[in-house]
């Protein structure tokens, strides 16, 4: 038993000599946990999550404030079935029209920022009241 409790303390306190295959063993354990940990348990808070993208959310922190994700296709695609290409340079004016077309009503954009979705495709965060 007294051996075990030895060779836990050594693993603990991280005792073994550079060069010993014990030392290796344990950088290939770090090395492991690494890269076969999933990232969920790293906490990636920046990144949206699948299904966040298009959802309106409220924002607690700011009183009557929404917020939601736009991908910049369907942006793209909006502006170009409703025949306003001349606003795919300028997402200021068009994350507006956007809006009030999926919203059914009159909103005012508060700040937009680019961002990448969890898929690797280009969006902006929108926050409007």
């Amino acid at each position: 038993m007294k051996p075990i409790l030895v060779g836990i303390k050594n693993v603990l306190l991280w005792s073994y000599a550079r060069g010993t295959w014990q030392y290796d063993l344990l950088c290939l354990g770090i090395i492991l946990a690494v890269f076969l940990v999933p990232s969920r348990y790293f906490g990636d808070r920046d990144r949206t999550k699948p299904g966040q993208a298009n959802e309106i959310r409220q924002d607690a922190s700011k009183a009557g404030e929404n917020y939601t994700v736009i991908e910049f296709g369907e942006l793209t695609s909006f502006l170009e079935r409703q025949g306003r290409t001349d606003l795919s340079q300028s997402p200021a004016e068009a994350i507006p029209l956007y809006l009030r077309d999926k919203l059914k009503r009159e909103v005012t954009l508060v700040e937009f920022k680019p961002l990448m979705t969890s898929n690797g495709k280009p969006a902006y965060k929108v926050s409007f009241k």
